[in-house]
């Protein structure tokens, strides 16, 4: 039987204040994951830092890395996804432009660079032979609900296409209240385009507390989102109050979110990830040897652990 996919996302902070080593010691604490997104990176050297950071869990790492987020005014906010080489294999990179827009009457809406795009990487699980897609997105903060509506439409409607499941993950600037189930009406045409609209849903953590850590907010805005009929549950990390005062010491003003899949429902709702596939099923020894090949070049991105698997 498969091991459970652990995915998480985390909103790392790239103000001025903001100190990547801190923030790769709140991700060396968030325990085991095989896929991490990240939002808010300040330079590929924070994202090479903060897959070091991950790799102390042992085993191979890679990250990938967006081109949006690159500003001319403040510091950059780009995208990355950091994910577990001996247990995911990537299959194809995009990056959707498009939703780097404000709505203006037209389906594409008027092109606005300053905003980020979505990162999205196909990956097969090796220990399943199973396929999915996982798409990270920072939409457009504060009171713009409208754009954040027409972002997500423009999103889904791409998403779409791909006939593997999906997960959407991110910093998405959708505020849900701790104990909510939705957000407030102002949002909710975000929120549907993400999840029920898209056959998708949020992923409601168990430890409902706000993720950003401003006191101006009371809000979990960094969310999950999979396929209807996932078997999963998600989490988030660092509930004390005592965590986000780590803020002005350098660390991220946000808490990380982890969802942990015994299954992932695919287009149909046929569930994947219980048992290996009939297509690859392989020994253990026959996995490693597998994997082995598959690294034996180095790509940019790639991180090998000093620790043991």
């Amino acid at each position: 039987m498969a091991d459970d996919l652990r995915i998480a996302t985390f909103n790392t902070e790239s103000d001025a204040d903001t100190q990547p080593a801190k923030v790769a010691e709140t991700i060396a604490a968030m325990g085991g994951f095989d896929l991490l997104a990240v939002q808010e990176v300040e330079s590929a050297d924070a994202l090479k830092a903060y897959t070091e950071a991950a790799a102390k869990q042992g085993g191979r790492w890679r990250f990938v890395i967006s081109e949006s987020g690159v500003n001319v005014d403040r510091q950059a906010d780009l995208l990355g996804i950091i994910y577990r080489t001996d247990r995911l294999r990537q299959l194809e990179t995009n990056e959707f432009h498009l939703i780097r827009s404000k709505p203006d009457g037209t389906k594409y809406g008027k092109a606005d660079w300053s905003l980020r795009g979505a990162l999205s990487l196909r990956l097969l699980d090796l220990q399943t032979g199973g396929e999915f897609r996982v798409t990270t997105v920072h939409l457009k903060c504060c009171n713009e609900p409208g754009t954040r509506a027409h972002q997500a439409a423009l999103l889904a409607e791409e998403l779409a296409k791909s006939a593997v499941p999906t997960i959407v993950l991110g910093d998405t600037n959708i505020a849900i209240e701790p104990g909510d189930d939705a957000p407030d009406n102002a949002n909710i045409a975000a929120f549907t385009s993400l999840g029920p609209g898209s056959s998708r849903t949020w992923l409601r953590p168990v430890t409902p507390v706000k993720t950003q850590c401003s006191p101006d907010f009371n809000s979990m805005l960094d969310q999950i989102y999979v396929p209807i009929g996932t078997v999963a549950t998600a989490e988030i990390l660092f509930p004390e109050e005592s965590y986000c005062s780590k803020d002005a010491a350098g660390y991220s003003d946000h808490r990380p979110v982890v969802a942990q899949l015994k299954s992932l429902a695919g287009p149909e709702g046929q569930l994947m990830g219980l048992s290996l596939s009939t297509a690859v099923k392989l020994t253990n020894a026959e996995l490693e040897n597998r994997e082995a090949e598959l690294q034996a070049v180095h790509r940019v991105g790639d991180i090998v652990s000093d620790g043991v698997q």
